[in-house]
């Protein structure tokens, strides 16, 4: 293999770490994304139940105890 060659070549694979390096960049944004939005939609279908959710009201009491207790 002669000099040029092996310079084209040399080319070739910075070249292609290079663009895998882009791609890799795109993945984590990607990720990242499909992250946060998994994590809002878990956030809102949670507080979708909780705002679904009715507090039971106390009984009354006017304070009245049977004497024999």
């Amino acid at each position: 293999m002669d000099t040029t060659a092996l310079d084209e070549l040399i080319a070739q694979v910075r070249g292609t770490v290079t663009a895998l390096a882009e791609a890799e960049k795109k993945v984590a944004t990607v990720r990242t994304e499909l992250s946060d939005e998994n994590y809002k939609a878990r956030l809102e279908a949670s507080s979708g139940l909780l705002k679904d959710v009715t507090p039971i009201p106390k009984a009354a009491t006017s304070g009245w105890v049977p004497a024999d207790q």
